[in-house]
């Protein structure tokens, strides 16, 4: 067993490489870097404005908390499109398994260097987003601060991991990277971009009503919306409903989210528990697919 979890470090290790010098991946990580450091400038500007009470740079961090929601899904899909049918073509899966290394070795490996990769993104993305508000507003941050913007970090990570679950499920069942690819990129735009307004088409045609509060169709379309991460994600993390494009308009929680240091932690617990459990089970019940699915896999080019 200990000599089984060492090999499944060193393919870790090796996919964490593999991940971090990709040109595809820091093209990415720029990108985003880049998108979370110009937001995070606009929202600086804007926080004095923003809340009258409370943390100040909380307030403006919590600015980006929507681009950070919609764009984190997708350092989950580059990490994990092509884990498993890039080496499945390449034949290099038949290759490692003529070693002492074990099938659970392999798939157990490349998810931890994949976690371990998107959790440095995560930690990367947050510092620069700080340290850019903290140029704007002045001040320096106490530990409360920092432990809200750990709890931000975990939060998104689950978020994130979600959708790297089903692109590592994707990669095991697809025949082409480019086919993984695609179905990630649908599944993206689907949770993330428009599913708020399809669930409000679904409910308007299931219901025959219009989308008033207090309706049959607003209250179908509210439990469509919990099928979206983005849903749990934007009211664990914003207190928001939806983050998406062509939502309703709900009455916004009374806590705004871990960000908001109006209120303690016990209280954003009892507030949004729900959906923090939505965010943790998920991905572990997905990497449990993939988990199975690999192992069930013919592997054979």
């Amino acid at each position: 067993m200990k000599i089984s979890f060492k090999n499944s470090i060193v393919i870790a290790q090796k996919e964490f490489a593999d991940n971090i010098f990709s040109p595809v991946f820091l093209v990415l990580l720029i990108t985003f870097t880049l998108i979370i450091f110009s937001f995070s400038y606009e929202s600086g500007l804007e926080a004095e404005d923003f809340t009258k009470e409370g943390s100040l740079l909380m307030a403006g961090f919590s600015g980006v908390t929507k681009i950070i929601g919609w764009f984190s899904p997708l350092i989950g899909v580059v990490l994990g499109f092509d884990a498993i049918v890039k080496e499945r073509k390449s034949g290099t899966l038949n290759v490692l398994l003529t070693h002492p290394v074990f099938r659970d070795n392999i798939i157990i490996g490349k998810i931890l260097g994949a976690m371990i990769t998107l959790s440095l993104v995560m930690i990367i993305s947050t510092i620069i987003s700080i340290s850019s508000l903290l140029l704007i507003l002045g001040g320096t941050i106490n530990g409360m601060e920092m432990s809200r913007l750990f709890l931000f970090i975990v939060i998104t990570f689950f978020y994130s991991l979600i959708f790297l679950g089903i692109s590592v499920i994707l990669s095991i069942v697809v025949k082409e990277a480019s086919d993984s690819l695609v179905y990630n990129v649908v599944f993206w735009l689907g949770f993330c971009a428009v599913f708020a307004a399809i669930s409000v088409a679904s409910a308007i045609i299931l219901t025959g009503q219009p989308i008033r509060i207090g309706s049959t169709s607003f209250e179908l379309a509210l439990n469509l919306a919990n099928i979206s991460p983005l849903h749990h994600y934007a009211e664990a993390a914003a207190g928001q409903g939806y983050l998406g494009w062509g939502g309703f308009g709900t009455e916004p929680a009374t806590i705004k989210g871990i960000l908001d240091t109006r209120f303690t932690l016990s209280q954003w617990f009892s507030e949004f528990w729900m959906n923090l459990t939505v965010l943790i089970v998920t991905p572990i019940i997905l990497l449990i697919i993939a988990f199975i699915a690999f192992l069930r896999k013919d592997i054979s080019t």
